[in-house]
């Protein structure tokens, strides 16, 4: 059950419409699948290693500070409710990277987008708060599974973004799904702290 909400968290993570989003899918207009997909390799990877990283810093927490796991859930749902909006407000100020479809850009691939996926803080304060609401006793073997889980979702979405980029490179006149797209991201990860807020009640 953990691993299907870690995967289905790297899916909405990665609807953030953000530089490396539109970094895939710029790759995909201008320079074909290969190196989109590389790219977007190389930002999934950059996802795993944030994922790990958080995943077993969370762990030891949570096992050290057992008697406080309550507040933990409870510090963690509020950190995604702020994440999931910051998500949506920032659909509101990515909308102007849109109109850099058409102009060139360099051939950026599988480093380029691990490292720029690394420099984003967000990812990591969302994957941190995201660990806080395991049901499960969380050990080390079971950090490693969770962070495959947010690998693949993320894989997922990105490596979509790349086929998306290349197969319609001559119709991009205008787009607007990736404004759509990060909305409905921060929605549901506004949704996932306040379903735990839910569960806590219970």
């Amino acid at each position: 059950m953990e691993v299907m909400k870690a995967f289905f968290f790297g899916l909405l993570l990665s609807l953030s419409i953000g530089p490396i989003a539109i970094l895939v899918l710029n790759n995909g207009i201008q320079h074909g699948y290969t190196v989109a997909v590389r790219s977007a390799i190389g930002a999934a990877l950059a996802d795993y290693c944030y994922a790990l990283i958080s995943f077993m810093a969370g762990a030891w927490i949570i096992t050290t500070f057992s008697d406080y796991h309550f507040q933990i859930i409870l510090l963690s749902s509020w950190v995604l409710i702020f994440v999931g909006f910051y998500m949506m407000y920032s659909a509101l100020r990515n909308t102007r990277l849109l109109a850099n479809f058409h102009q060139p850009t360099r051939k950026l691939g599988f480093r380029s987008a691990f490292y720029l996926t690394l420099a984003n803080p967000i990812a990591v304060i969302a994957l941190s708060a995201f660990i806080g609401h395991a049901t499960m006793e969380v050990d080390m073997l079971l950090a490693l599974q969770l962070a495959g889980a947010i690998f693949t979702g993320s894989l997922v979405i990105q490596c979509l973004l790349a086929v998306f980029g290349s197969a319609y490179r001559e119709h991009f006149d205008t787009l607007t799904f990736p404004f759509y797209l990060q909305l409905l991201g921060g929605l549901m990860i506004c949704l996932f702290g306040v379903y735990n807020f839910v569960e806590l009640a219970e």
